[in-house]
């Protein structure tokens, strides 16, 4: 046994003095003599991720690469640190300024965010709905003889009002984030000034989805996926544009008529009176089945033609609004199926506040122009062929 004592000695005292020699470096690494501290980022303490982080922050740290304005610069040519003074910057005194002028950028991009509310990330995102609702001919799922668009005004108002997808209010829930946005974009001159800085980056970014998408062309039993022609991306836009001129048409009918705002008004108020005289049916009809007897009998039947009347009245006025705007607009609001819920939203949206009519009315305006461009686009890229 002796033999074998000595090298296990001579084991222990290596070990020893290697597993000190490992902790005063590490113990130096990690900046407990310098007073720097190593920690994880705050995005992930903040979130309990360390996957996945903010779309705040990230578009945050794409702004942070830009180059820095006039003022930026010559604020930094007047701030302190550009100041010759004395050498005497430690490193701890250098972190703390690389730290500093980090967290101001930030702040400052998080901010200009929020101030837009409308993001690139939105204009993308629009810009891929856009193009993954584009149907050519002959492929599946829908096989249909001619090109087509199922983009509409109410599959994208669910889409993005669901899941904002882009669009970057300040608010605590969807609801209020919904109020936010619309309170932004209702603003006078604020859709115009959106559609003038926006429109071309928007059709720029539905080409580019256009380049890169792929669909499934029927043949025979089977499919083959396949990238757009150039006059499959030409008919994206053309038939993306009837979508847009569709919805142009019926909002402007809705803000060209106060009769139409009135009648809206009036539907409103005739379904509050249905669901009314709903829940009046339903008491009495379970009360007469409870009690079988014959005055409670003739009350359900009394409460349950009042609510027959109220809804042919409510339906009426529906069928009044449709028709009225379908007059109004020369048949450009006949499809897809959705005047009455556009009318709907409309008055929702601004109940009898003119301002709010007149903003949504020029927003009308700005949809057209919109999908003069996008017809534009597609004339482009047919003799770009």
């Amino acid at each position: 046994m002796n033999k074998f004592k000595i090298p296990a000695l001579i084991f222990t005292a290596v070990f020893i003095v290697s597993a000190t020699a490992l902790f005063f470096y590490v113990k130096k690494d990690l900046g407990e003599k310098t007073g720097v501290s190593v920690d994880a980022p705050t995005w992930v303490t903040e979130n309990s991720s360390s996957v996945k982080r903010p779309v705040t922050d990230t578009v945050a740290e794409s702004l942070q690469k830009t180059e820095a304005t006039p003022e930026d610069k010559k604020a930094a040519d007047a701030s302190p640190e550009s100041t010759p003074v004395e050498k005497k910057d430690t490193g701890k005194q250098a972190a703390k300024t690389e730290n500093s002028t980090a967290e101001n950028t930030v702040e400052k991009a998080v901010e200009a965010i929020r101030e837009t509310i409308v993001t690139e990330i939105f204009l993308d995102n629009l810009a891929q709905y856009v193009a993954d609702n584009y149907h050519p001919a002959g492929t599946l799922p829908y096989k249909a003889e001619s090109g087509f668009s199922t983009a509409s005004f109410k599959s994208i108002n669910m889409h993005f009002g669901l899941n904002l997808h882009g669009l970057m209010p300040e608010a605590q829930n969807l609801v209020t984030a919904r109020q936010d946005i619309w309170s932004y974009l209702l603003t006078t001159n604020r859709l115009a000034e959106l559609a003038k800085s926006e429109t071309d980056e928007f059709l720029d970014l539905v080409e580019e989805k256009g380049i890169l998408a792929e669909r499934k062309f029927i043949e025979g039993d089977s499919f083959s996926m396949r990238e757009l022609t150039r006059t499959q991306r030409a008919e994206m836009f053309r038939v993306s544009a009837q979508s847009v001129r569709h919805v142009a048409a019926v909002l402007k009918a809705v803000a060209d008529n106060p009769d139409l705002v009135q009648a809206l008004d009036s539907y409103i108020m005739a379904s509050n009176k249905v669901e009314s005289a709903n829940g009046i049916f339903q008491l009495d009809l379970d009360y007469s089945q409870k009690t079988q007897t014959e005055s409670a009998r003739q009350k359900a039947r009394h409460s349950g033609k009042l609510l027959k009347e109220y809804i042919t009245i409510r339906e009426k006025i529906k069928s009044g609004i449709v028709d009225k705007i379908k007059s109004y607009c020369a048949g450009q609001c006949d499809k897809p199926n959705d005047i009455f819920y556009i009318a709907q939203w409309f008055f929702r949206r601004v109940k009898k506040d003119e301002k709010g009519i007149k903003s949504i009315g020029a927003g009308s305006e700005i949809l057209s122009g919109i999908a003069v461009k996008m017809e534009n686009r597609a004339d482009a890229i047919e003799r770009s062929m």
